[in-house]
């Protein structure tokens, strides 16, 4: 199926945020999804996985999170605001069916929709990929570089990949993500300690238990050495019915968004769900 592409801003808390709305060729109106990327990336992250989704007669609308990429502000712990604000935009989109919409969010991005979701009515799908657990246990110990780094940075926004490597995986997955932010133009600008704070008091678990009886799918891959996957499940045990879980041997963070069988496997039922 053929598409054509919008480019879109629209408001959030924050100030104006950047995306593109990818658009089916033929009569609508679609079923609509809004796609959320992952920290320190922007909304291309999570194009090729839209591009997918249009091709099976589904408009989506990709954006970049404030503090990244074209929109404005800082990243801070109101991205919930961002990705309700891009669902309200979604749904007044000539294409789109505003009863038949959907979330994908991956990492940062599915940590900012289960918050969201919790303040969205009558959704008929999510996806949360690579989903964060509340910050504690494995989880805390990960992300201790960070916590130390904000600490030490006070109240400075800080603007990667600009100002030096992220401080998560050691030296050398530092380096390695500091260059790859550069080579694909990513960009954050985030008050590092300010927001590592807010963000440890998110608790998914207790959000996911908020969320409305619609279907939910959980992404995770074993080999995630970003996310452990155990404080994901703690989260999807939580979830209300219906729900399901995607859990693989191996792979990585980022494996679900790449060409391969759990792409398809999230991709056909999301597809289904919505259609």
């Amino acid at each position: 199926m053929k598409w054509h592409v919008e480019t879109v801003e629209f408001s959030a808390g924050s100030g104006r945020l950047h995306g593109e709305i990818l658009i089916p060729e033929g009569d609508g109106p679609f079923p609509g999804v809004v796609m959320c990327h992952g920290m320190a990336s922007d909304h291309r992250a999570m194009s090729p996985s839209a591009q997918r989704l249009v091709r099976h007669g589904i408009t989506v609308l990709t954006f970049d999170f404030r503090g990244h990429g074209k929109s404005e502000g800082i990243l801070d712990s109101y991205l919930s605001q961002d990705v309700i604000a891009a669902v309200e935009h979604l749904r007044r989109h000539p294409s789109v069916d505003p009863d038949r919409t959907g979330l994908v969010g991956h990492s940062m991005g599915a940590l900012a929709a289960i918050q969201a979701a919790t303040n969205i009515t009558n959704l008929r799908a999510s996806v949360f990929i690579s989903s964060p657990g509340d910050m504690d246990g494995q989880l805390a110990d990960t992300w201790a570089p960070v916590y130390d780094k904000a600490s030490q940075s006070g109240n400075v926004v800080i603007e990667y990949p600009h100002s030096g490597s992220l401080p998560m995986g050691g030296w050398f997955t530092g380096i390695t993500f500091r260059l790859w932010m550069w080579i694909r133009g990513y960009r954050m600008r985030i008050e590092l300690d300010k927001t590592m704070k807010s963000w440890a008091k998110l608790s998914p678990s207790a959000n996911i238990e908020r969320i409305g009886q619609h279907p939910k799918l959980f992404v995770q891959c074993k080999g995630d050495r970003w996310i452990p996957y155990e404080a994901a499940l703690h989260v999807y045990e939580r979830a209300k019915q219906p729900k399901k879980l995607m859990l693989v041997d191996g792979g990585s963070h980022t494996t679900p968004l790449f060409p391969g069988k759990l792409r398809r496997k999230w991709i056909t039922w999301l597809v289904s769900t919505l259609t």
